[in-house]
Order: structure tokens, then C-alpha cells, then sequence
């Protein structure tokens, strides 16, 4: 599955700087899939993009509850879709029907977006890439960075694999269910030369880990919209290095009960809607088989959300 390329299609890193000419006449027919998807904020984001470049296009969401990807699938085909994002809980099952996937898709083993290439479906990831540009709008890279994860269910495998490409020195990884955390542990030091730790997610763990930790990133839903559940305490935090950046991938409420304190602590903080909006503006250059320059794009869609 991992081969040539799709026509007209981006392979490997995606370009960020380009030119957003030609694009008169690219009609765009997308969708994006999910299960739940009532509340996905990817039809505003990408309906933006596409009538700031003043791109026809039509966005429509669209529930695909798990075990249904094959009739969506012709359905594509058929209607002539252009391309689709996917979000949870089809990200890996996706990949049994395209017929190409990019290296980063096959190395995480999830797709976020596809194109459909004169009926040729192709795959992309673009969550990785999206969460490392987020924290460079902050100021941070992960070159050289001792990362610690407080959850790893979800998009962790994804992001611990793209920082750890980016040259993060260690990753630690904190869960309930250690398996979880073990299991990607492994797939890092099979691929990578990095040191990876992982442990039980309890306070006197996370107060121990996160003593040496530059970039700390909540992956629980722990404080999220519709989430019964917060932080008990984030006590934690005070033991943090003065210069440790908290990530949280929670981007609704964008100022959590964990960020709130990290400010109060005078640390960098980081909501999770930088890493939504990059995602969407890698897979719009994937659609749109241009590249284009979307640091002003990215700041006025912020005020917007």
C-alpha cells in the first residue's frame, strides 16, 4: 500500500510555504467522517480556508458509525467526492480501503485525511505535523526535548512517533492501562534511538516524571466538554521546570482546569486548537494539490473558533 504516489498529491512532509495561485475553477466537493461528529469544529475550519482562497466548494459532515466504512467507501466513488477527513473511530480502519497511503500514514498506521484522485484513494496524516507546528507558533521545538504524556489512548501513538522524529531526546508515557503505554513504547525503540519510559498515570508518578520534563502533554479527556471528570488536583505542576511547556490536546474549553494552573505557575501553556487548525490546513493542501502560506489563515480562524 505504501508506493507511488497519487497524482497531483503531496508525498512525505507536506511544504508549508507556496503560492495559493490557480485555483480558479478547483471545485471541492468534502466531507468529513465520524462517529460522533455533531460537534466537529471541521466543516468551520475548512469552509474558512476554502472561501478565504476563494475556492467553490461544498463541506458536509457525515456519521459513519464503526463497521460502516465500506458503504461510505462506494459511495465516494460514486458521488463524486473529492476527499474526506476522518476522525475517531475510523483513523486506522480506513487504511484496508485506500489504495495509497503517504510514509507518515503507514508509520503511525492512521489516516486523518484522504483524497480521491481520479478514483484513486489516498491517505494522509496530518495530526503529527500539526501538533509540532502548534507548539512552534509558542516558541518550542521538540529537538533535544524530554517529553512526558499523561494519557495515550487516541492521537498519542501518532504524536510520540512525530516527536520522536523530530528529534526528541525522551518520551515518557503515562496511562491507566499500562499495555497501552508499553505497546507504544515499544514501536519507538524499534524505530527510533530514543529512550522511552512508561508507567502507571497516578499523582506520585506524575509529580516524580514530570520533575525533568520539558514539554508535558495532556492526552486524557480529563477537563473536556462533556467529561464528568477533571483533574483532581494539579499540584503536580508545581514540580514542573520553570521552562516546561503544558500542552493540552483539549481544545474545548480551550483554557482547562490544567492550563489555568499552569499559567497561575508562570509556565507556558498550549491549548489543543493550534494542532486542530494545522491539520485542516495540511489536508486543504492535500486537496487542493498546492501549497500555500497559512500563518495568517491560522491566526484569523483562532479568533473565530
Amino acid at each position: 500500500m505504501w508506493g507511488k504516489g497519487c497524482p497531483n498529491g503531496h508525498t512525505g512532509n507536506l511544504p508549508f510555504a507556496g503560492s495559493a495561485d490557480s485555483l480558479d475553477g478547483l471545485q471541492k466537493n468534502l466531507l468529513v467522517i465520524g462517529d460522533p461528529i455533531e460537534h466537529s469544529l471541521s466543516p468551520k475550519i475548512h469552509s474558512f480556508v476554502m472561501e478565504q482562497l476563494g475556492v467553490p466548494y461544498t463541506y458536509q459532515s457525515v456519521q459513519v458509525k464503526k463497521g460502516e466504512l465500506a458503504p461510505f467507501i462506494d459511495r465516494v466513488r460514486s458521488e463524486n467526492i473529492d476527499g474526506f477527513n476522518v476522525t475517531m473511530p475510523h483513523k486506522v480502519d480506513i487504511i484496508e480501503y485506500l489504495d495509497w497511503i503517504d510514509a507518515e500514514a503507514e508509520y503511525f498506521n492512521s489516516v486523518n485525511t484522504v483524497k480521491n484522485d481520479n478514483g484513486r484513494l489516498c491517505g494522509y496524516s496530518t495530526d503529527g505535523e500539526g501538533f509540532v507546528r502548534s507548539m512552534a507558533d509558542v516558541g518550542v521545538t521538540p529537538c533535544d526535548k524530554k517529553i512526558l504524556f499523561l494519557g495515550a489512548g487516541g492521537v498519542v501513538n501518532t504524536l510520540a512517533q512525530k516527536l520522536a522524529m523530530s528529534g526528541a531526546r525522551k518520551i515518557v508515557i503515562l496511562n491507566r492501562t499500562v499495555e497501552t503505554a508499553s505497546n507504544i513504547c515499544d514501536i519507538l525503540s524499534d524505530r527510533f534511538s530514543i529512550n522511552c519510559e512508561f508507567a502507571d498515570l497516578e499523582f506520585a508518578t506524575i509529580g516524580e516524571k514530570i520533575k525533568t520534563a520539558d514539554i508535558v502533554i495532556n492526552a486524557t479527556p480529563l477537563g473536556m466538554v462533556g467529561v464528568s471528570n477533571d483533574w483532581e488536583s494539579c499540584e503536580f505542576l508545581k514540580s514542573a521546570p520553570g521552562h516546561a511547556l503544558i500542552a493540552d490536546l483539549i481544545y474545548n474549553p480551550r483554557m482547562t482546569k490544567l492550563l489555568s494552573s499552569g499559567k497561575k505557575l508562570g509556565l507556558k501553556t498550549l491549548d489543543g486548537l493550534g494542532m486542530l487548525i494545522y491539520q485542516a490546513l495540511l489536508a486543504d493542501e492535500v486537496y487542493l494539490g498546492r501549497t500555500f502560506k497559512f500563518s495568517e489563515i491560522a491566526r484569523t480562524l483562532e479568533g473565530t473558533l
